[in-house]
């Protein structure tokens, strides 16, 4: 007997209308979610629906069941979603913790003590949020130590709600994409064969205009849209005065990460502080902590919704992934490539299109950084500059799409402080992130005009490897 030949898979799974069929699951989950806010159903649960309708028709176009299963089991366990999963749920914990500890109230009473105008305060989150995600590298660590404390604050103080969230989001995306230790800013150096500090040196003067342009923004529409009636209408005593020792929280979360510490590593350590605290000051009873309506409850009770909707999310993108559509758009973006601005341009759009597509500017430029290089290497481009066009356009465009786990997060927190009614979600508030919206106009006027554009020697080049044999440059624009 002959020995049977084992079947050969191909490389990507076979869909009913070929590429076009793969994509469809993505967008008809787009669609779906803009039909439902167009409706008013803006609820992340509402969009559970739109998860749900891509994969039925991930389903129906995929035409071996059997890798639809496979690519749906792999969005499922994404690295990245798990690691997303986590950081809600105890993120979530700490919202909870900072909420029951009065920690606003102390902190209303010491600003209508010292009267710090109200409109100023969505420039203060932002800033706050800039020196924490760039001393520590991590939007998440931003987002999650300065919106339990921050958001509450502003809104009792007549702030905008959208308006804060945005400032915030700003923020985080500032350390996001300078800090030397982001993910992001390793990411987009490693891919285009560069050190992480001569990129960072390159890349602060386009993130401190998009940063100044983003502060004069927050200070504009804080004064224009701020209720300072209401600010003036609070009426605060020194009850929990003594809660202001919880600041010690988000201060201990920023030391232990400082100290290379990873993220859940100091939310643990902290919410173990949190605990012992609260029960010191008498804010919690043991029944109250752990019954089913209590503090642990309603802190991941409150996270569901985001957890839920991002899982469709990396569900999505396995599907299109699976179906080859992710690399069909790559090919198709290397044929622009014939100069120096074309070859930025296509990289612009591909890092730009695949940070709506992924729904994650990390990830995209982590899967766009290896074509980008092979992009703009024949042009001799400043591998620098390149690292810049995709990691400023990867955070700016990222932080600006709704499904943007970031977003997500933020979001899900501005719930669990209780100062939003649940389903609240970006929608809302992206369209004041204005530092995204200016690292997108400064990296794309970079793109357009050559501003900043350098070339690499030979020599250069040949220090570090790497050698052109007999290949043609062509000219600038």
């Amino acid at each position: 007997m002959s020995e049977k030949k084992p079947i050969e898979q191909t490389k990507y799974a076979k869909t009913y209308g070929g590429i076009w069929g793969g994509m469809l699951p993505l967008v008809a989950m787009i669609i779906a979610m803009v039909v439902l806010s167009l409706m008013g159903l803006r609820s992340t649960k509402n969009f559970w629906s739109a998860g749900y309708l891509a994969v039925l028709i991930g389903f129906l176009v995929y035409k071996d069941k059997g890798r639809f299963q496979a690519a749906l089991i792999s969005g499922i366990r994404d690295k990245i979603f798990a690691f997303l999963m986590a950081c809600l749920l105890f993120a979530g914990v700490m919202a909870k913790i900072l909420s029951a500890s009065h920690l606003v109230s102390s902190l209303l009473w010491i600003f209508a003590k010292i009267n710090l105008a109200p409109g100023l305060i969505p420039l203060l989150c932002f800033l706050i949020a800039v020196v924490i995600s760039t001393s520590t590298g991590s939007a998440a660590a931003s987002v999650t130590t300065v919106v339990p404390i921050m958001l509450p604050l502003a809104v009792a103080m007549g702030c905008d709600v959208n308006l804060v969230c945005g400032a915030i989001l700003s923020g985080a995306a500032f350390g996001d994409n300078l800090a030397p230790i982001s993910d992001t800013t390793i990411a987009s150096s490693l891919t285009q064969e560069v050190s992480v500090i001569r990129v960072v040196k390159s890349r602060l003067k386009y993130s401190l205009i998009a940063g100044g342009a983003a502060a004069i923004a927050f200070i504009i529409f804080g004064l224009k849209t701020t209720n300072a009636l209401a600010a003036q209408a609070i009426v605060v005593d020194a009850t929990y005065a003594s809660s202001l020792v919880f600041l010690i929280m988000p201060i201990l979360v920023i030391v232990l990460m400082l100290r290379k510490a990873n993220l859940f590593t100091a939310l643990m350590i902290t919410e173990i502080v949190g605990f012992i605290m609260l029960f010191a000051f008498k804010f919690i009873t043991f029944s109250s902590l752990v019954a089913k309506d209590g503090l642990i409850a309603t802190a991941f009770d409150g996270m569901l919704s985001s957890i839920v909707f991002i899982m469709f999310i990396f569900i999505a993108v396995a599907l299109i992934r699976e179906a080859g559509v992710l690399e069909a758009l790559l090919n198709t973006m290397k044929k622009f490539a014939k100069s120096d601005r074309t070859a930025e341009v296509a990289s612009g759009a591909m890092i730009s299109i695949m940070s709506i597509a992924i729904s994650s500017g990390t990830t995209a430029i982590a899967f766009c950084g290896p074509i980008i290089r092979s992009l703009q290497r024949p042009f001799k481009i400043d591998r620098a500059r390149a690292a810049n066009l995709l990691d400023g356009l990867g955070c700016g465009v990222g932080y600006m799409v709704p499904t943007n786990a970031g977003c997500l997060n933020l979001a899900a927190l501005a719930v669990a402080t209780g100062v939003v009614v649940e389903g609240f979600n970006p929608i809302s508030f992206v369209g004041y992130n204005f530092h995204s919206m200016g690292l997108i106009l400064v990296f794309w006027f970079a793109i357009i005009t050559g501003w900043g554009r350098k070339h690499e020697t030979d020599e250069e080049l040949a220090a570090d490897g790497i050698f052109f044999e007999d290949e043609t440059v062509a000219a600038n624009e």
